[in-house]
């Protein structure tokens, strides 16, 4: 699929979204606590896809995800440091 079939699909699901919302079939709100991690979410992703998992777009992902869950009231205090240092441990064994 190419960039402008999936900005289409996009397009199209966003208005349907829109649509039921104001036809009061669901309600639909694309602004939700955090939505503007996303920002960093996506381009993330989408470089990771494009050039491969490096450092800078992990680190980018990573951080907009964990962002997100605080915005969403996750408490990730307990795990922030085991997940980092997981982390960390696998990237040492794929980098060999």
């Amino acid at each position: 699929m190419t960039n402008k079939n999936v900005f289409g699909v996009v397009l199209i699901v966003l208005g349907v979204l829109f649509l039921l919302d104001k036809l009061n079939v669901i309600p639909f709100n694309i602004f939700f606590a955090g939505w503007w991690t996303l920002l960093l979410i996506i381009p993330a992703l989408m470089s990771m896809s494009k050039q491969g998992v490096t450092v800078g777009n992990m680190i980018l992902l990573i951080v907009g995800i964990v962002l997100l869950l605080r915005e969403q009231g996750v408490d990730l205090d307990g795990y922030l440091l085991p997940g980092v240092l997981i982390i960390l441990g696998i990237g040492l064994f794929i980098k060999r």
